[in-house]
């Protein structure tokens, strides 16, 4: 047995897979009234927080699907899953939060296959990337982390409700989210634009999507909520301060002195709790809530007043572009 645990962590160092998850981290998500054999799809799952929720969920039997940008990763994160439980259910498909054709064409996947879901987890993002205008004309950073959880949600919401059951729909906030404010020219990237300060934007659209869907939401069974994992040295961190010394010393940082992604991913887990039957915001309840376990506690607001404003702004430039 011990043999075989040293062939595992070999492994996934070779493959930049988790080690093991910590026997602490375990006992802390083995507390938490999770339901069994459920089914969840995360975006970006087949690495960093993405990956180890699925993980700790694969442990708890329920159904996994990676929803991947990169097929090769994609099913190399699935081996590691069945190779750690391989009683396990996991499958790997495509999905390119960029690109509106693979938004499409990923949900029309889900409902040729009555996909029967659980939870939604909306993981997948990009961090700190040069100015680049996606589709529609949007900012690169604004159409990856907002629009596209936006996309998701419109063209699966009647498809939840014919499902007849309770869903939880996720969407990931950053603490970065509570240092800006989103304006109309943030759909666009401004006229100074700034990478970091366009993905805590991004943020603060989702926050604003938050707010939005629990209007929409209400009175039927879907449940939005929302998840801060807290400050967390992951590969999307890595490749963001890749190739300077600066940036490298930044890294050593973080590495010593916040989370894990194994630590961050319960933030998640706590939100798929059974008693977690109403929209919350979830995160670290260490200090300026950067690290620790999870708690609920107060959306930042910022100008989120205006979120209703944001989302009709994006709806009218969808209608505009899909018009053209």
């Amino acid at each position: 047995m011990y043999e075989r645990k040293l062939e595992l962590k070999k492994h996934r160092k070779k493959d930049s897979i988790s080690e093991m998850i910590p026997s602490k981290l375990l006992r802390y998500a083995s507390s938490l009234n999770l339901p069994q054999k459920k089914t969840i799809v995360i975006t970006g799952g087949n690495s960093g927080i993405g990956f180890e929720v699925a993980r700790y969920l694969c442990h708890f039997n329920w159904n996994v699907i990676l929803a991947v940008r990169n097929m090769e990763r994609g099913e190399k994160a699935k081996a590691a899953l069945l190779e750690e439980f391989p009683n396990s259910r996991v499958e790997a498909w495509h999905f390119d939060a960029s690109k509106s054709a693979s938004i499409e064409s990923f949900c029309k996947r889900i409902k040729a296959t009555h996909l029967d879901i659980d939870v939604f987890y909306c993981n997948a993002g990009i961090y700190r990337t040069p100015f680049e205008l996606g589709e529609h004309g949007i900012e690169q950073q604004a159409y990856t982390n907002f629009v596209s959880n936006y996309l998701l949600f419109r063209e699966l919401k009647e498809y939840f409700l014919s499902l007849g059951h309770p869903i939880k729909w996720i969407l990931t906030s950053s603490i970065t989210a509570r240092l800006q404010t989103w304006n109309d020219d943030d759909f666009h990237g401004g006229d100074k634009y700034h990478k970091g300060h366009a993905y805590a934007r991004s943020k603060v659209a989702v926050n604003h999507l938050y707010l939005y869907l629990k209007d929409e939401c209400q009175g039927t069974p879907i449940t939005p909520l929302l998840v801060h994992p807290g400050i967390t040295h992951t590969a999307l961190i890595n490749k963001a301060y890749h190739g300077r010394p600066f940036q490298l010393a930044i890294q050593s940082f973080m590495r010593t002195f916040f989370h894990s992604p194994t630590k961050a991913a319960l933030c998640t887990l706590y939100l798929l709790q059974e008693k977690v039957s109403s929209p919350r915001f979830c995160g670290p309840r260490g200090i300026f809530h950067w690290t620790g376990y999870p708690t609920v506690y107060p959306l930042y607001l910022g100008n989120a007043k205006e979120y209703r404003h944001t989302i009709e702004r994006l709806k009218d430039i969808l209608a505009e572009k899909e018009k053209a």
